[in-house]
């Protein structure tokens, strides 16, 4: 013997005396806690980190103005605050200094940092006064005789926000000066060169606009005297940042805007006022309507916590008066705070919340499993430990010894290995830990059933017996109660989960896997019939194998059941999840159709589709089927609704409908008049059809570019790819309008898995430049890309990779459990004379029936899952669609694993035959 295999003997020594379990069932044992140990962890870190990153890009999808917090109120609500706070009702006398703007802006940023979202840094923040449009007296000749308006809107601070290119921003307002028949209030601006440009302004332009009618003047507090607004130009400033909420708070600021509303046209722009200009802003339009807001951009990058917490963040602050001290405390009355974070943020939460509710089914039934599997591990080393445990337990031993040294034994194999893997999944997901017990209990747990199992086990085991009746009466009962229970209590949870959707309870979500428990019960009960049957049929055979190996199958129920309810468990779980994953593919196929019609789309303006351009798309390579339509909206002359007509050709748009999915198909026969048939024949949406029915039909009349029409509903047509999105529609036939005045097509349809985008998109620009192609595939990739999916789908995956591996643990645990016993029943037929075949055969058909046992409560419960867990499943966070999807049976997720399972089983045990052949026969013939 080696120096080598000597340390290793020693090793294995000092591992049993200290364990007590030898390396195998050390190592087992330490596997099963480090493996469940490893899943709690990782999986919650890596539902976190996936709605971290799914957050992320929510946020990064948000508009820089919407991702601010506008605190606003009026120059009347905020001076009425200050005057009666100083005890002077006089509002002309209240102007809102600079040092008390600076105090809020401060009070404000220390008020709303208090969560995990964070502000911008401070020079980010800016305070404006918006008094609005008023009339130019004089409109510049650039405007060639249109009217135009302005508004002086104040801001402060610019540095930072805008760069002066030509001027300077003075810091001081000139006083009003009187040119003998009114006052004069000059106010120094600002203009972008988009605006000097429009208006023709320059360094020292000027423009006079109309007074506020409540306009406060200097010294004469009369409203209505004569004043008048001068704007003198005093530089020309170009934007910083030109995507920030500085410029894009107000649409005129950058550049003026030609407004065509109430049937005339007017220049509209907007300066801004100097930074020494707040209190004559205040002065000249404070009495007219001024808007005060301080804007204070909210920090969306790097966020920490989770979004339930950041929504609760922005709803708090936008729901409360916020908390300002000093002078500037009884302004905090009247501000009121707005985000354009809370609806985005309002639909993840609950998009999130969704997608936990699946997750924590997942986790519930994978809980429920790893705990069974323990359970199990727990049996198998009490089994081995009989002997030694019966020699301690007759020496004097007390339960609570038996109990201590199973812990203790357990504790050491499994610490180390829990700690390890706890390390590992950090390693895999880091800085994802999610916050609260949540992040530690599940891995906790699993370590504290690891290592009380095989104590509790042994305790149970080595209790002293009760005694029986002699005759044995009513031994069955305990087990029928217990039977009874557990399918109640499973019925209970059944129910609880269809009536409360949403609901996260352990109970509740493991609904799924609660189907399990009477599935596998009466398949028990029926496993045993059907095997005594089988086992009376083959005494009536020649040989042995069948009747030996059929009743010792059916004589170990109770060894059988654990593993049993692992196994259908754990594929319960992989077609749970299998089910939902294949609902979430044809919900989102199917969302991609009903938001584009057709694989692409070609969308031409009012020069609509020559017919070349047509052809040359049709031409596309990879194109199977194209149609055109013409589609346009027709106003009923009696008031009725607005009917959007869709002409087409009636053979290529039924070829092109019967191409794509989720559409009513169309007969071209029902678009073709009859002889004698005076009307056009139409096949209308339900919608349309109530409004056009009647066989005498009715009469539109000649608009957008079509002749007047006489139609007649001819069918039904509740949706289709040229209108996905539905709604009032008529469609006939091209031949119905031609010869007349038959205007363009305005629409494209292709349809083919294969379409060659950038042949397309050249054919598109040489033929119809301007026209919008629109895919379904990019539609698809908008659904299945989306991180709360792509992070569902991988925690699926883990999911079934575990359920697979608890699987393949119960099923080893389970012919572990049996080994000795089979050892001992081969020996004994080796010595009777049973060949190896035999004895293989013999052993197969008492291992397999088990397997098959569970295969049929597994079927059983995948064909019942869809129709069990629907009520209560809302898949239209990934389809992004109200439509439903249905769940369907999904074999594929747990006939494989199962094959695999079923072959590793064959190999087990052939090769324990093998390696035992002779070993039996010497031990029986000594």
């Amino acid at each position: 013997m080696s120096k080598h295999d000597t340390e290793g003997g020693k090793a294995m020594s000092v591992l049993r005396r200290v364990t007590g379990m030898g390396s195998a069932g050390s190592l087992a044992l330490a596997l099963l806690a480090g493996g469940g140990v490893l899943a709690a962890t990782a999986g919650p870190r890596q539902a976190q980190a996936t709605a971290a990153r799914a957050l992320q890009q929510t946020m990064d999808g948000v508009a820089p103005l919407e991702r601010t917090f506008v605190v606003g109120s009026s120059w009347g609500v905020v001076n009425g605050a200050l005057g009666s706070a100083k005890g002077n009702e006089n509002l002309f006398n209240q102007y809102l200094t600079q040092g008390e703007v600076d105090q809020v802006t401060t009070q404000l940023r220390g008020d709303f940092s208090t969560g995990p979202l964070r502000l911008t840094p401070p020079s980010t923040d800016w305070f404006g006064m918006n008094p609005g449009l008023y009339s130019v007296v004089t409109a510049p000749p650039s405007l060639q005789g249109i009217p135009a308006r302005l508004e002086v809107t104040y801001r402060y601070p610019v540095a930072g926000h805008l760069r002066l290119v030509a001027g300077s921003m003075p810091d001081t307002a000139p006083q009003p000066t009187s040119n003998g028949s009114q006052e004069v209030y000059d106010l120094q601006v600002v203009v972008t060169p988009q605006t000097a440009s429009r208006f023709a302004l320059q360094l020292g332009s000027q423009l006079f606009i109309s007074p506020p009618e409540d306009m406060t003047i200097q010294g004469n507090e009369t409203p209505g005297s004569s004043a008048a607004v001068r704007l003198d130009v005093t530089g020309i400033v170009e934007p910083a940042d030109p995507g920030s909420s500085f410029w894009d708070a107000d649409p005129l600021l950058p550049a003026p805007a030609l407004d065509r509303v109430g049937g005339g046209a007017t220049w509209e722009g907007a300066v801004i006022a100097d930074p020494g200009e707040i209190d004559m802003v205040q002065q000249i339009f404070g009495q007219a309507g001024l808007l005060f807001q301080w804007e204070l951009p909210a920090d969306t990058t790097g966020l920490h916590g989770p979004a339930q917490a950041v929504y609760d963040q922005v709803n708090q602050i936008t729901n409360r008066t916020p908390v300002l001290t000093g002078r500037v405390a009884p302004i905090a009355t009247a501000l009121h705070v707005t985000s354009g974070l809370l609806p985005p943020l309002a639909a993840f939460v609950q998009a999130a919340g969704d997608v936990n509710d699946l997750l924590w089914m997942v986790y519930a039934g994978l809980a429920v499993a790893g705990v069974v599997t323990l359970l199990l591990a727990a049996a198998m080393i009490a089994a081995r430990r009989s002997a030694e445990l019966t020699l301690s337990r007759a020496r004097g031993a007390a339960l609570w010894q038996l109990f201590w040294r199973g812990t203790r034994s357990a504790a050491v194999a499994c610490v180390p290995a829990a700690a390890l893997a706890w390390a590992v999944a950090v390693l895999l997901v880091p800085g994802a830990a999610p916050a609260g017990p949540a992040a530690w209990w599940p891995g906790i747990a699993t370590l504290v059933f690891a290592v009380t199992g095989p104590g509790v086990a042994a305790a149970w085991q080595h209790r002293r017996p009760r005694r029986r009746h002699p005759r044995g009466r009513w031994r069955w009962l305990p087990r029928v109660v217990v039977e009874v229970t557990a399918c109640a209590a499973a019925i209970g949870g059944i129910t609880v989960f269809r009536t409360q959707p949403g609901a996260t309870s352990l109970y509740a979500s493991a609904a799924p896997v609660l189907l399990a428990v009477p599935a596998v019960i009466v398949t028990l009960r029926l496993y045993q019939l059907l095997l005594r049957g089988l086992a009376r049929a083959s005494a009536q055979q020649r040989g042995v194998i069948g009747f030996l190996g059929f009743t010792r199958a059916a004589q170990a129920p109770v060894t059988l059941a654990l593993p049993a309810m692992t196994l259908v468990i754990a594929l319960t779980v992989a077609s749970f999840t299998g089910v939902v994953r294949a609902a979430v593919i044809r919900g989102e196929t199917a969302a991609s159709w009903q938001a584009t019609g057709a694989d692409a789309v070609v969308t031409s303006g009012s020069a609509g589709l020559s017919p070349s351009a047509v052809r040359a798309i049709a031409a596309v390579p990879g194109v199977q089927h194209a149609a055109s339509a013409l589609v346009v909206p027709l106003t009923m002359a009696d008031g009725g609704p607005v009917l959007t007509a869709i002409v087409v050709d009636p053979a290529s748009y039924a070829a092109l409908v019967a191409s794509t999915e989720g559409f009513s198909a169309i007969r071209p026969a029902l678009l073709t008049p009859t002889p004698g048939q005076s009307a056009i024949p139409v096949l209308a949406s339900p919608p349309a059809a109530g409004y056009l029915g009647g066989r005498a039909g009715i009469t539109i009349s000649a608009q957008e570019g079509l002749p007047a029409l006489r139609v007649q509903v001819s069918g039904e047509l509740p949706s289709t790819p040229a209108l996905p999105a539905g709604g009032a529609f008529i469609m006939l036939s091209m031949s119905a309008i031609r010869g007349v005045s038959e205007p363009p097509v305005n629409l494209m349809l292709l349809t083919g898995p294969s379409i060659d985008l950038t042949a397309l998109h050249a054919a598109v620009q040489a033929t119809a430049p301007g026209a919008v192609i629109t895919t379904r595939s990019l539609a698809l990739a908008r659904l299945t890309e989306a991180p709360l999916q792509q992070g569902t789908f991988l925690l699926f995956t883990l999911a079934i990779a575990y359920a697979a591996v608890l699987a393949l643990a119960v099923m080893l645990l389970g012919l572990a459990l049996g080994t000795a016993d089979r050892e001992l029943a081969t020996a004994r037929l080796a010595t009777m004379g049973l060949t190896e075949g035999q004895r293989v055969r013999l052993v197969a058909l008492e291992v397999i029936p088990s397997i098959v046992a569970a295969a049929v409560a597994a079927a059983v419960c995948a064909i019942a899952l869809p129709r069990l867990v629907a009520p209560a499943i809302d898949l239209s966070v990934f389809t992004h669609s109200a439509t439903p999807v249905p769940l369907r049976p999904d074999f594929a997720s747990f006939v494989l694993p199962l094959a695999v399972l079923l072959a590793i089983t064959i190999v087990v045990l052939a090769y324990e035959i093998r390696s035992g052949r002779g070993r039996g026969i010497t031990v029986m013939r000594t």
